[in-house]
This record gives C-alpha cells, sequence and structure tokens, in this order.
C-alpha cells in the first residue's frame, strides 16, 4: 500500500498545533501514513504538545529537534528523516482539508506525474465554526496539468508548501530546498518544475489561519526579498535554465522591485526604475547581476545583503 509521510515544520507554534494534528487525523484515503514533525528550534510548548496529541497514533511518528535553521533546513530535514513513497507537507499553523491527500494522489496517478498542488484558503482562527467540519469533495474532474511551471511560479507564487504532494524520490531528485532561503515555497516550485511536470488540482486543499504572527507571507519586505532571491538562485544554480527562463525571471525581479520601491520607499527615479525600463527593451548579457541588485529594493537601507533580524538564529550566531 502506498505510504504518505506527513511532514510538520513547527517553530513556536503550540495554539495552533492540536488543530493541526487534528487535520492530519482525519485525512480519509486509503494509504499507510506516518508523521514527522520538525521542531526548528522552538522555545514554547510545541514538542510536548505533539507529544500528547500524538500519544494514541497507531504508527510511527516522529519528532525531530534542531536548532533554529529556517523552514527550507527544517523541510529537508523532514524529508530525510521519512520513509513514505510521498511526502506530503503542512506548515505548523496551516490546515490540511480532510479530502487533501487522498485528492492530491489522485491527480499524481491520473496525470503520471510525481507532484501535485491545490488552492489554499484562509479560516478564521479561534472562531465559532469549525475549519474542519467540511464535506469531503469527489476527486475533481478538473485539473490543470502545467508542463512549463518555470514560467507559472517565475510570474508568481499562489501556494505554499502545505499545498503540495511529492514523490520522495522526486523531491530529492529535484534537490529539495535551498538553504540560503527561509522559505521553501517558491524555489521548492522552481526546482521542482526544472525537473519534471507537474499538475494542478482545482480545489483547497490547504487552509491558513487569518491571522497567524510571524508567518513569512506577513512581512512584505522580507518575503519580496525572499521571492526575488529565488529567481536569482534558479539563475545561477545547476543546472541551468534556458534563455527564456532567465528573461523572464529578470523581468519578473525587477519589475517586482521598482514597484516595491515607488510604494514603499516612495521613490519615484531610482535604478530600480531604469532597470525595470530596460527590462523592456531587452535583456542583457548576464541578466542575474541586474536580478541581484534588485534585492537592494526590499530592504531598509538598500542593501542587497539579507537583514541581520531576517535570518534564523542559528546563522545570524554562526556570522
Amino acid at each position: 500500500m502506498t505510504k504518505v509521510s506527513f511532514v510538520v515544520t513547527v517553530f513556536n507554534k503550540q495554539e495552533y498545533l492540536p488543530l493541526v494534528i487534528r487535520s492530519l487525523d482525519v485525512q480519509i484515503g486509503d494509504f499507510e501514513r506516518e508523521y514527522v514533525f520538525v521542531d526548528d528550534g522552538s522555545t514554547d510548548c510545541s514538542v510536548e504538545v505533539i507529544k500528547e496529541c500524538t500519544r494514541d497514533a497507531g504508527f510511527e511518528v516522529k519528532i525531530v529537534s534542531q536548532i533554529n535553521q529556517g523552514a527550507s533546513v527544517a523541510h529537508d530535514t523532514g524529508v530525510k528523516a521519512a520513509t513514505g513513497d510521498w511526502i506530503k507537507f503542512c506548515d505548523g499553523d496551516d490546515l490540511l482539508a480532510p479530502d487533501a491527500t487522498r485528492n492530491l494522489l489522485g491527480a499524481c496517478r491520473r496525470h503520471n506525474t510525481e507532484h501535485a498542488w491545490g488552492d489554499l484558503e484562509y479560516f478564521e482562527f479561534g472562531g465559532d465554526k469549525d475549519p474542519l467540519d467540511r464535506p469531503a469533495t469527489d476527486l475533481p474532474e478538473e485539473y490543470q496539468s502545467i508542463d512549463d511551471g518555470l514560467s507559472f511560479f517565475i510570474r508568481n507564487c499562489p501556494a505554499n508548501s502545505t499545498s503540495m504532494l511529492i514523490g520522495r524520490a522526486f523531491y530529492l531528485r529535484a534537490g529539495g530546498c535551498n538553504k540560503a532561503l527561509v522559505s521553501p515555497d517558491q524555489m521548492l516550485f522552481l526546482r521542482l518544475f526544472r525537473t519534471g511536470a507537474g499538475v494542478h488540482l482545482k480545489g483547497s486543499v490547504g487552509l491558513l489561519p487569518d491571522a497567524a504572527p510571524g508567518r513569512l507571507s506577513s512581512q512584505k519586505g522580507r518575503s519580496r526579498y525572499e521571492s526575488v532571491l529565488a529567481l536569482y538562485t534558479l539563475m545561477t544554480e545547476a543546472p541551468g535554465i534556458s534563455k527564456r527562463h532567465q528573461g523572464e525571471a529578470y523581468r519578473r525581479a525587477t519589475a517586482r522591485a521598482f514597484r516595491f520601491d515607488r510604494r514603499n520607499h516612495g521613490k519615484a527615479v531610482s535604478g530600480h526604475l531604469w532597470r525595470y525600463l530596460e527590462s523592456k527593451i531587452i535583456v542583457p548579457a548576464k541578466p542575474e547581476n541586474r536580478v541581484y541588485a534588485a534585492l537592494g529594493a526590499f530592504t531598509e537601507d538598500g542593501s542587497t545583503e539579507r537583514p541581520e533580524n531576517w535570518k534564523p538564529a542559528a546563522i545570524r550566531k554562526a556570522s
């Protein structure tokens, strides 16, 4: 029987974990399961909550603890500890819809792919309505098979790792997460689609709390910095991408930098404007240099270097 490893990355999520774990417990489908929790240096009672909520599980539950190194490292740590054929990620404050795993598996099998993702929606954490009290849907007939996922995710990243199901062997072939980035989301999608085609399940698989303090997505400058750093990394790391994709990444990064700089720093004229205008006309010989320069739009001092307070604790101590 197919085995799914549910990999949950956790950093100070004790308040959310009982509901998160219940969302794993109610997953429907014909598969074996294991839970792998990666505690990324929590200073609260997250580990104790995990142990309490999983003490009656009739399958293997692993808790792997590490010093705080960020979500990308935590994802790779979880996959390394997993033994399932498939990896179902879940952030430590997100929920999985009850039919998420079954339908994502069905999408992969129907389209003969090794990774799929679905849509996300928000719920009111602590509200009167139980977000998991929802009917399971039949396997949808409508899918979006995306061969050129690089172009799709260069333009935007409308999903996170909670929305993904990935074959474990495929994850490893793709190179997993890049440890230079804190967030795994866009870089992981880019690496997966550089390796092979995937499929989009049109339906909600991940449920995100409407207010979760500390989420990277809620920190505009930091999250935009990460998205452009992902594009720069894609352009410079082996095995490389086509000139067309290089051009797409260059145009996306310079546009994002110019717009952020104008809206948040009030700069009508800057180097980000000239790079943006240039991108409308030509692709330079080394577009990755322009993309790296675009990182300065998102920091307070205009530096391309990642600010110290944006780094995980372990990396700050090492530097």
